[in-house]
């Protein structure tokens, strides 16, 4: 039984798909291979919601208070640790007048919810220097307990290059608004007419997202683009096993785990160079400079024809996060 000021409190509130039920599985496995004597996970399968905020305090019971979900605890933990994941929240002017639509009146609320709690923490947990350096920007106040640790991510077992389907990317991207998702895939789908007629091979993108999303983006006549719908983490790594490549061409991620998933599997990842995708990609990254149909479609051509060996160490070892988040390296 935890006693008072022992152990460590984590709400995963929110994880419910994409980016944070990817980090929460990885917990989950964590803790399955190894003791968890006074570490209690809470918000399973909750939305992050100001009552689910307000509920989850339980001042003066625990050493220390893990969010993973963007939103500090206020009074909980003697130390107070928070996982800023979402870029939305930390947006310069000039990246906000760059989306599509503008951005969503409620991220712009959740964005000062989650600076006012940030204030409150101890250790401000973000995964790349990119994202670091626009906390930073958008608060400085915050600098001094910001702390970058890219996000946890088990290596999977190797995949013989005969299981791969040639010509087959996917495309594990969330469709949303100011995404402007349409325009991007459009693109991709231009580019891979260029591939296939130059390699002589059927180019097929699997894109996770529904052919209604895609109606609603008029992309649906697009040719080499596949709509698989969201899928379940078994269908996803499914998918991640037989595609010859990944295809990543978002524009705004605080880490992105589809890079980091196509570096520890040793497979090519054609995605936008910048400074943050590289951090993440490494040398898995195939990058283009601009979305353009010739510049993505070299980007293509090079990740279908690229042979890539897998790192000998994993630069995401859960291990070592999570020790060190929950406070095991300390000891």
């Amino acid at each position: 039984m935890t006693t008072a000021g022992d152990g460590v409190l984590v709400d995963c509130a929110g994880a419910r798909m994409g980016g944070a039920l990817r980090l929460l599985r990885e917990l989950d496995s964590y803790l399955r291979a190894r003791p968890s004597h006074g570490i209690r996970v809470i918000g399973r399968d909750r939305r992050l919601t100001p009552t689910w905020v307000v509920r989850r305090e339980r001042p003066g019971r625990y050493e220390r208070a893990v969010a993973l979900n963007n939103v500090a605890f206020l009074r909980t933990g003697r130390e107070r640790r928070v996982l800023l994941r979402n870029v939305l929240h930390f947006l310069a002017p000039d990246d906000v007048r760059g989306i599509p639509g503008g951005l969503p009146v409620g991220i712009r609320v959740d964005a000062r919810v989650v600076r006012a709690c940030a204030a409150r923490a101890d250790a401000i947990v973000v995964p790349t220097n990119h994202m670091a350096d626009r906390v930073r920007t958008a608060c400085p106040s915050l600098s001094t307990r910001l702390v970058v640790r890219p996000h946890p991510l088990t290596a999977p077992p190797p995949v013989p290059a005969h299981e791969r389907t040639p010509g087959q990317l996917l495309c594990p991207v969330v469709f949303e608004r100011f995404k402007a998702m349409g325009d991007v895939l459009r693109t991709a789908d231009h580019a891979a007419d260029l591939v296939e007629a130059h390699l002589g091979t059927e180019v097929t993108i699997v894109v996770t997202a529904s052919v209604k999303e895609a109606a609603g983006e008029g992309i649906l006549d697009c040719r080499h683009l596949r709509f698989a719908g969201r899928l379940s983490p078994e269908r996803l790594e499914a998918f991640q096993r037989s595609s010859q490549a990944v295809l990543y061409p978002t524009r705004i991620e605080s880490f992105g785990y589809p890079l980091a998933e196509a570096r520890v599997a040793g497979v090519p990842v054609v995605a936008r160079d910048t400074a943050q995708n590289r951090e993440v990609a490494g040398p898995s990254l195939i990058g283009y400079e601009r979305q353009e149909v010739e510049s993505m479609a070299a980007a293509l051509q090079a990740a279908l024809s690229a042979k890539l060996e897998r790192e000998a160490a994993n630069p995401f070892d859960p291990g070592r996060y999570f020790d060190w988040l929950l406070g095991r390296a300390d000891r």
